[in-house]
């Protein structure tokens, strides 16, 4: 621990034991008063008369009655009294000092130690060593000594028959040097355990902070249930995949969740399946583990992880076995298909070719073209570099692409740009975003044009409530999707178009989920088809 942190630990506990030495001080001023009023009262009982003053009980009970007065003076006065004076060590000291010289007075007047009045010395130097530490307790308990020997002197050069006493006033100043070294060994030690036990609480829950920002910063979700089902903590990661937003006050499990999560407490060898609750939350992976390793029933941890993450890792494999494929295809494929597009050409430049022969070069030159695409295609997915993700502002890079977007085909086009909040932002490979968004765009423009003779798409974006994870909306006014080609949507070498490759598509899903980042396809309410893509939380590192 830094020693700053230390000397503020040691700086507390001094407070503390401070204050409750204020606190002591307060009842032993009560206890004074008690004992003032009970000698003050016993001059006017019968018993104890033959021994208290009976050396001057005159003197005694004046003695008693000033003595009274100072404790009652005292004890008010703490209430009334600057605060820097009682807090200041001196009025600890000066209080015991008057009652060590009080009690050995009355003990004098009283006859000596037979009296009894001495052994309230050791409450007092007792007192002494708690509120006033170090050799300063000593010097009381000197006090003390010292007192008590002089007054039994005193009495035994007057009454030889207690000579004898002087004994008994010896084994009391031993008992209060005594005590003041077991009271101020004790204090020392309960001062250094009291260190040591916050030191210890301040470490454990700091390291319980730490453990909770850990948890919270994860990127496996973890919710912790008890026997019930009732959550009882539940992480960030947790509630995005989820769909539940931070600002939700409440949080209960999903039923596809609780249902699996009751089929495992019956039989915990029982893997559960993936699930996806909305279109705008990831697939998820579930695995369960019981608090206390014998009790499937009680406290259970559920581990929520993204199969994107996975995904991504199967992608990174199938691109490793995609670049040697390619390797193949560049050498088995491309080089006689370049030959067969050369000779097409020089073909088509012969004087004795007629019209039909001259058509059918067209075709298999426009062929070729097309296959040298798809090489080209499957080329650039093994040669794809991992991404490099960035923070980039949602809305200035899109009218940033809007600027530097070129149309292949002739002809102007529409595209028009809504992000709402304006100051929504994503974090993913700005060259691969582009990408993207150019094969998406080319789709909506061409199919736009098709279906009402407008070349237009809409780019809207935003972020999700639920997750609190941006997403993009390229929206086109063209005729949709057939449904029964949904689902192979982003298969590659799948496209409505006579003269797609059928990777535009599959392309973009590979560079999304390399982003970790998910593609889907969604029917637009006005008829047109709606790609809809939602992006890793911007204050998520991908890697």
């Amino acid at each position: 621990m830094p020693d700053s942190s230390q000397s503020e630990i040691v700086a507390e506990v001094e407070r503390r034991r401070f204050e409750q030495s204020q606190a002591l001080l307060r009842v032993y001023n009560l206890y004074r008063v008690v004992l003032g009023i009970a000698l003050v009262a016993m001059q006017y009982q019968s018993f104890l008369s033959n021994r208290l003053g009976q050396e001057n009980p005159e003197w005694f009970n004046k003695a008693t009655l000033a003595y009274l007065a100072v404790n009652l003076v005292v004890a008010l006065g703490m209430r009334f009294l600057p605060r820097g004076i009682v807090r200041n060590q001196l009025f600890p000291v000066t209080i015991v000092g008057v009652d060590v010289l009080a009690l050995s007075l009355f003990t004098y007047l009283s006859g000596g130690t037979g009296s009894g009045l001495g052994t309230l010395l050791v409450v007092t130097v007792a007192v002494g060593a708690i509120l006033v530490p170090g050799r300063m307790s000593f010097a009381i308990a000197a006090l003390a000594s010292i007192s008590i020997l002089f007054q039994e002197t005193l009495v035994s050069l007057t009454h030889y028959s207690k000579f004898e006493e002087l004994f008994q006033a010896g084994l009391l100043g031993v008992a209060f040097f005594t005590i003041a070294g077991v009271t101020q060994t004790l204090s020392r030690r309960l001062r250094k355990n009291e260190i040591r036990s916050m030191t210890q609480a301040i470490e454990l829950a700091d390291l319980e902070r730490i453990n909770k920002i850990i948890v919270q910063r994860m990127r496996t979700g973890i919710i912790l249930v008890d026997g019930d089902d009732r959550v009882r903590m539940v992480n960030h990661s947790a509630r995005a995949l989820l769909g539940f937003s931070d600002h939700d006050a409440t949080f209960m499990l999903p039923l596809p969740l609780r249902e699996r999560l009751s089929a495992w407490r019956e039989q915990t060898s029982l893997r559960a399946a993936p699930f996806q609750l909305t279109p705008n939350t990831p697939e998820i992976r579930i695995n369960f583990s019981s608090v206390r390793s014998d009790d499937s029933m009680g406290d259970v941890t559920v581990f929520l992880e993204d199969t994107g993450e996975v995904q991504q890792q199967a992608q990174q494999l199938k691109l490793a076995a995609l670049g040697r494929l390619s390797a193949s295809i560049a050498h088995e494929i491309r080089n006689p298909l370049g030959a067969v597009s050369h000779a097409s050409q020089l073909l088509k430049e012969s004087k004795n070719l007629d019209a039909g022969d001259s058509r059918l070069t067209d075709i298999i030159h426009n062929h070729c073209i097309r296959m040298n695409g798809v090489v080209e295609n499957v080329l650039e997915l093994s040669r794809r570099k991992a991404p490099s993700p960035v923070l980039l502002s949602m809305l200035d890079h899109l009218n940033a692409f809007k600027d530097s977007y070129h149309e292949p085909d002739d002809g102007g086009c529409e595209i028009e740009v809504v992000v709402e909040p304006a100051d929504t932002e994503l974090r993913i490979d700005a060259s691969q975003l582009n990408q993207v968004l150019t094969n998406l765009v080319n789709n909506g423009l061409r199919y736009s044009m098709e279906m009402s003779g407008r070349r237009y798409v809409k780019l809207r974006g935003g972020v999700d409530r639920a997750t609190e994870r941006p997403y993009l909306d390229v929206i086109d006014i063209g005729g949709g999707v057939d449904p029964d080609k949904v689902a192979t949507l982003f298969e590659p070498f799948v496209t409505n178009s006579p003269s797609g490759t059928g990777l535009g598509l599959y392309i973009s899903k590979e560079l999304c989920e390399a982003n970790q980042a998910r593609i889907s396809y969604q029917r637009h309410e006005d008829g047109g088809s709606c790609f809809h893509i939602i992006f890793a939380h911007p204050n998520r590192i991908i890697g």
